[in-house]
């Protein structure tokens, strides 16, 4: 177990503000010299305001090349002992089918949720596995979710099926970066309070919005997991959410105006 992270080097993807932001503050807080990566450079300088210790790097996890660069930014400072990834986009047009066309996922939004959730994990991993063998290993965290253990009714196709992509591919790389001494997690929360919220077709209430998890707890998690010698797997739920999803039925004083039961348009249910 890592119990010293000073001036360890901590790569934190989605770094430019939510659960990336709360995290880069836990490892920078820890002593680790933390390099936040996102597509805007002035949403990691806001991250860089937290400490000195938060270095920005701008980075779109979705490109491969983009990756290559910052990667190489990096090494110079030195190898990662951790990564942790928790980039992620979610789109408001999250139906197969729906009365309201605006609101069925176009193709453009299948590509990019696709892109940067699947692709964006791939190409992190593949950039900066090799430096880390060559170095004896490391860590590595990928945050999913539980829409990718389970139905869940807020997540939406696209999201959804990149979510249960990336599980199956930590499954399968788990065992192949073990024989380069590289220790890869899971972390998959259930509601939690980040920017993607935001994205929801419905406006989310304050009760709502309290009662889910909060970034710091988020945080908290990842720093645990990226601390630990063996390979981890954790589902984070808050207290109202069952495990394996969010199905419309949920005893709940805020859900009634989700608007998010079954309805029947003609002979379809959808």
């Amino acid at each position: 177990m890592i119990k010293d992270w000073t001036d360890k080097i901590v790569i934190i993807t989605g770094g430019g503000g939510g659960m990336g932001q709360a995290t880069a503050r836990r490892f920078a807080q820890a002593g680790a010299k933390t390099f936040v990566l996102g597509r805007t450079l002035e949403s990691l300088q806001q991250s860089a305001e937290i400490s000195d210790r938060i270095i920005p790097v701008v980075c779109d996890v979705a490109d491969s090349s983009s990756v290559s660069s910052a990667l190489q930014l990096i090494l110079a400072e030195g190898v990662p002992t951790a990564l942790i990834h928790t980039a992620g986009i979610n789109t408001p047009d999250r139906f197969m089918a729906h009365e309201d066309e605006s609101k069925v996922a176009s193709e453009e939004s299948w590509k990019a949720v696709l892109d940067v959730n699947v692709m964006g994990v791939v190409n992190m991993i593949q950039a900066v596995s090799k430096p880390m063998a060559e170095n004896g290993g490391g860590r590595m965290v990928v945050v999913s979710s539980t829409a990718g253990h389970g139905f869940d009714s807020y997540a939406g196709v696209p999201y959804t099926a990149s979510k249960w992509a990336v599980h199956g591919l930590l499954f399968t790389a788990r065992a192949q970066l073990s024989a380069n001494g590289i220790v890869l997690s899971e972390y998959a929360p259930g509601e939690a309070l980040t920017p993607l919220v935001e994205q929801r077709p419905v406006k989310v209430g304050e009760e709502h919005r309290q009662a889910m998890i909060q970034v710091e707890d988020c945080a908290d998690s990842l720093f645990f997991i990226a601390s630990q010698d063996h390979c981890m797997g954790v589902i984070q739920l808050p207290v109202y959410q069952p495990f394996g999803g969010m199905p419309p039925e949920i005893p709940a004083p805020w859900l009634p105006g989700l608007d998010i039961g079954a309805k029947k348009v003609g002979d379809m249910i959808i």
